[in-house]
């Protein structure tokens, strides 16, 4: 499981490459149909601004990666298995069972940015549905290495999957880029797939794992 077996808090790439932009900070305009570009695994698709292009270097657990330095914003999208959300919550007695899929990823989600660095929330969690999938949103900045960086963290339960979507920009251009990061959030759709030949999650021998480590707690 991505966010219990390693941290999976987003690096921020912010270079100095942000005083060349300029230029005003008032929303941007952006029609999804004319503006935005698809973006389709196996699992899920979405349609993110035109301007934003594949990476590989912000989180390599993230099944899309997108970003534009020039002005500075970032997206990622993961996607969790439910099964394996479900296992590793009840070995490592993690997780509340009164709490949805979305409210009890965000929560993990949120502890693992506490560990890694300082940040506020400035919108707290809002319970919503995006396309007809559960969600669960929350505004957040944080200064790291004296850059205030505003983000913008999505949870969405689909049939077999939690998906996790961070959308991050620096605090002063929050106003020009949130518009058009939760038009693309909007638009995520799940994708029909062969659940039992998944192999993008943890290959766990589950019942193996339970045997050792209750022979661990026995010694």
């Amino acid at each position: 499981m991505k966010i219990l077996l390693k941290a999976s808090f987003i690096f921020v790439l912010l270079t100095t490459l942000s005083s060349c932009l300029g230029g005003s900070n008032a929303p941007e305009k952006l029609d999804v149909e004319k503006d935005f570009k698809l973006f389709e695994s196996k699992k899920f698709s979405i349609k993110v601004p035109d301007y934003l292009t594949e990476t590989a270097d912000l989180n390599e657990d993230a099944e899309m990666q997108m970003q534009n330095m020039f002005r500075e914003t970032y997206m990622i999208v993961m996607a969790e298995s439910k099964t394996d959300f479900d296992f590793a919550s009840e070995i490592l007695g993690m997780g509340n069972d009164s709490l949805s899929y979305a409210e009890n990823y965000m929560d993990m989600q949120l502890e693992s940015m506490t560990e890694a660095f300082t940040y506020d929330v400035v919108k707290e969690k809002t319970t919503t549905v995006i396309n007809d999938m559960p969600a669960m949103i929350v505004e957040a900045n944080a200064s790291i290495d004296g850059l205030n960086v505003s983000y913008i963290i999505t949870t969405i339960e689909s049939d077999h999957d939690i998906f996790y979507i961070t959308c991050w920009t620096l605090t002063d251009r929050r106003d020009r880029y949130f518009p058009a990061f939760y038009q693309s959030v909007e638009t995520i759709q799940q994708l029909e797939y062969d659940v039992e030949s998944d192999d993008s999650g943890l290959q766990i021998d589950y019942d193996e794992l339970l045997k050792e480590l209750e022979q661990s707690a026995g010694e």
